[in-house]
């Protein structure tokens, strides 16, 4: 159905090899050092409001793109995470009420959702929360997707907002 990276991979000769004592010459001594500290971050180049996506490639070699706001797009990026393909946020998920289980007519933001799915609970176990550097990777990167949509957000509702019309008191 999709095709693997290995079967991707033109059948060359060429020959990797990373050392990481040695650094290219010409570059700055330390531009390749090793990290220090067990930092995260995110690097956002250009319009943080374009769309990351996943680009798959069937066996047939027709492509096909993913887009961050997909159910599936979580899964695909995030494969040991949702290890059993499950959906993860997507912008048609309704909030519900806690009390009645009743979906409601209010959307559910990828904020709360994320919240949702990395929150501590006592009697149920949350396999995010154990994977680590994985999960710093999840949180940075769900944080940006939350950032994104807020942007977004902000950028194709000027109308509703009215922004014009608040004034600095």
């Amino acid at each position: 159905m999709f095709k693997t990276a290995l079967e991707r991979m033109p059948s060359d000769t060429h020959k990797f090899v990373i050392r990481a004592d040695c650094t290219p010459t010409g570059e700055h001594v330390r531009r390749f050092n090793a990290p220090t500290v067990n930092d995260v971050a995110a690097i956002i180049v250009g319009d943080p409001t374009k769309s990351r996506d996943i680009v798959v490639q069937r066996r047939s070699n027709i492509m096909h793109r993913v887009n961050e706001t997909h159910r599936l797009y979580d899964a695909l990026q995030y494969p040991i995470i949702y290890w059993q393909g499950q959906d993860g946020y997507d912008i048609t998920l309704k909030m519900v009420d806690p009390i009645t289980g009743v979906s409601t007519n209010k959307n559910l933001s990828a904020m709360n959702y994320y919240a949702y799915r990395m929150m501590i609970r006592t009697h149920e176990e949350n396999v995010i929360l154990k994977c680590r550097r994985l999960f710093q990777q999840f949180a940075v990167d769900m944080y940006v997707k939350v950032e994104t949509e807020r942007l977004a957000f902000i950028r194709f509702n000027q109308a509703k907002l009215r922004s014009e019309d608040y004034t600095l008191a």
